[in-house]
């Protein structure tokens, strides 16, 4: 009718993996060098070890995940609107979504069997949803009042597990589990979901604004139907649960809105969000060790909170876009213990641990981030014409810049103090990604020819992948000036972690002493520093004598002491990229 109508939309996604090796390696004789046979390694897949330069070993850890799965979701939702007079609109509509879900995936090693896994399901969950919802504009005051209820269902039955020690989940019975542990079917989950949303005009180009809403998100397809066993002994070492409470969120923001000069917006938002009922994996171990796996229960919450300022401009005939900056800070934990023992002794030792309390929460962590989009605009008929076209006419430049604050990190030297958290931070991390294009026209079609430029500034981000081992990572740590602490024994300074020495600058060793007296065995090709004095030195001709100033300056610009990670072709992974093309629309 003229004051309302529906929208009907039906859809069908499926996936099919097939991640299994090919064929295998021909391990015969096929060709000789110098009177030495070889096989046609390293093509063909090799699940035993194999022997290269220097007796290497080879083959052994690789290649072994397995994906055969299937999956194809069907979904169909339906909307209806409805403008009841000039003040009130009014809102419902229903979806159904069923998937199909035949999931085969594991990791296999023939040499190594003791870390293979296998996950396996052929399941039809089910969810849908129902919601009504009106809207009500009065006098500039505009206000959003509805309802959502949510169903889940994981289909099909599942275990009762009454007793969580229960030896049917040991190796010696778990082949009987059907038999040992009775099936129920599996429960019909459902969630009402309130939502409002006001806006109140306080003059004829500013507003405040305030909206609040519960959500609920679908639980993770391992912690539904995953019974997984240990290949190596048969033991059951997971099990899901399709019967916990879908995740739960409930959004608070309060803001203003003001225009400025007709073409840009400033705005200021503050904002909480509470989630609770997440899935936390918890493990249940018997007195006899037999039994020992892990169930997911809705033990976890996180809250996150924080406010953020933006002036954008979304009109304007040369330059477009918004800056914006984010001042964010999360917090999360669990209730209960994540591990629970049928041996009380050993229980009760793990509920005292002081480390357990401590990571039951987590302190909150600031880190605030901004990001600059500008649009910088030609119009289309700008410049002279030629060959039917302008070519200075119709590009656009963007430029988009992000910046957040260095994540905290927790470093004691090397080990772990009792109280010292989050006492350190990475180096703040900034980027800047370019792109032009320009839109045209080829027989008639919509094209677009475009250039994209991503890290402009090619900035090195330091990765903790480049790292060997944790020996590796500590030297690097201990190698840092670091803020001056107790918590820790670097030589004081302004470093971050993250921070690298300088391209083509050879190492130089900087060790911290408390006094040159209790250094037995000076070396030579070290610098020192004496925190009794404050100084730096070196051991030269038999005596120790300060730095010379000038090279010392030149070494502590360039980070010449810090020791950086041993696989340097694995420190920093995101140069910069350009790409170019064109892109045709039919």
């Amino acid at each position: 009718t003229n004051t309302s109508f529906y929208e009907i939309r039906a859809t069908r996604f499926g996936t099919d993996y097939d991640s299994n090796p090919g064929r295998l390696r021909d391990t015969t004789t096929v060709v000789t060098f110098g009177g030495v046979g070889f096989d046609e390694g390293p093509f063909g897949f090799q699940p035993y070890p194999s022997f290269g330069v220097g007796g290497m070993r080879m083959g052994v850890g690789m290649s072994n995940s397995r994906d055969s799965s299937r999956t194809v979701a069907y979904s169909l939702k339906a909307d209806y609107t409805n403008q009841l007079n000039r003040y009130l609109e009014i809102k419902t509509g229903a979806e159904f979504n069923l998937t199909d879900s035949e999931v085969n995936y594991g990791n296999f090693d023939i040499y190594l069997p003791a870390g293979n896994s296998w996950s396996y399901w052929d399941r039809s969950p089910t969810r849908g949803g129902a919601y009504v919802q009106g809207k009500l504009d009065f006098q500039g005051m505009i206000a959003n009042v509805g309802l959502r209820l949510d169903y889940f269902k994981a289909g099909g039955e599942w275990y009762v597990i009454d007793d969580p020690f229960t030896p049917a989940l040991s190796a010696a019975r778990a082949a009987g589990l059907d038999t040992l542990l009775s099936q129920s079917p599996t429960k019909f989950i459902t969630a009402l979901s309130p939502r409002l949303a006001v806006s109140f005009p306080i003059t004829s180009s500013s507003k405040l604004f305030f909206n609040y809403g519960h959500s609920r998100s679908m639980p993770d397809p391992n912690n539904l139907f995953l019974l997984r066993p240990n290949t190596f002994t048969g033991q059951i070492v997971r099990v899901a649960n399709p019967n916990n409470p879908l995740p739960k969120t409930v959004d608070y923001e309060i803001g203003f809105e003001q225009a400025l000069l007709d073409q840009y917006l400033f705005k200021v938002a503050g904002y909480y969000k509470d989630v609770a009922l997440e899935p936390d994996l918890i493990t249940y171990s018997s007195r006899d060790g037999q039994t020992s796996y892990s169930t997911t229960e809705p033990n976890n919450f996180a809250d996150i909170r924080g406010f953020e300022i933006t002036l954008s401009r979304m009109r304007g005939k040369w330059l477009q876009g918004f800056v914006n900056y984010t001042y964010m800070v999360a917090t999360s934990g669990y209730f209960g213990f994540s591990s629970i023992s049928q041996n009380r002794t050993a229980q009760r030792e793990y509920e005292e641990s002081d480390a357990v309390r401590r990571a039951a929460s987590s302190r909150p962590v600031p880190q605030p981030y901004a990001r600059l989009n500008l649009d910088f605009l030609v119009p289309a008929d700008f410049g002279p014409e030629f060959a039917g076209g302008r070519p200075l006419g119709g590009w656009r430049a963007s430029v988009i810049t992000t910046w957040q604050a260095g994540a905290k990190y927790t470093w004691a030297g090397g080990g772990s103090k009792p109280g010292v958290l989050n006492n350190t931070q990475f180096r703040d991390n900034w980027n800047v990604n370019l792109r032009f294009a320009k839109n045209f026209q080829v027989r008639g079609r919509r094209a677009q020819f475009f250039i994209d430029v991503f890290n402009v500034f090619n900035r090195r981000t330091l990765t903790f992948n480049g790292f060997v081992d944790g020996n590796d990572q500590n030297d690097y740590l201990r190698s840092l000036h670091l803020p001056e602490s107790p918590d820790y024994p670097n030589i004081p300074g302004d470093d971050r972690i993250g921070a690298y020495r300088k391209d083509g600058v050879d190492y130089q060793p900087m060790i911290g002493i408390t006094s040159r007296d209790e250094v037995a065995s000076p070396k030579t090709q070290a610098i020192y520093w004496e925190s009794e004095s404050r100084a730096y030195l070196e051991y030269r001709g038999g005596q120790w004598q300060a730095v010379e100033k000038a090279r010392l300056n030149q070494l502590l610009d360039d980070k010449a002491y810090i020791d950086m990670p041993n696989q340097g072709f694995l420190t920093f992974l995101d140069p910069r990229d350009i790409y170019w093309g064109v892109r045709l629309t039919f």
